[in-house]
């Protein structure tokens, strides 16, 4: 996709990226094709809106399925955003895993 200035994994937890106007983030972190969990995914702050959302699999058979969740935010205004991912049981509604990360749009 034109545009994406940083596609980031589960590695990157935790950082502070800098995005100028127009600059996309990718966010790609692991989902396991048909359990009850899912990532929840939102952003507080000003300077983003949200490009697109969603899973795909990267194939496999039944048994070792994979698949990943992506989400692309476009950077619009001045601010600062966080995000704040977590990785949770739908009828529980909490998880352990998460991603979160800082984004400044200049």
């Amino acid at each position: 996709m034109p545009g994406i200035r940083y596609s980031l994994g589960e590695n990157d937890s935790g950082k502070t990226i800098i995005l100028g106007k127009g600059d996309i983030v990718e966010i790609n972190l692991r989902w396991i094709p048909g359990l009850g969990f899912h990532w929840v995914i939102p952003v507080s702050g000003c300077g983003l809106e949200l490009v697109n959302a969603g899973t795909f699999s990267d194939g496999g058979d039944f048994w070792n399925n994979t698949g990943h969740y992506r989400v692309r935010y476009r950077a619009v205004s001045p601010g600062t955003s966080i995000i704040d991912g977590k990785f949770i049981l739908s009828h529980e509604g909490k998880g352990d895993l998460g991603f979160n990360l800082t984004v400044i749009v200049k």
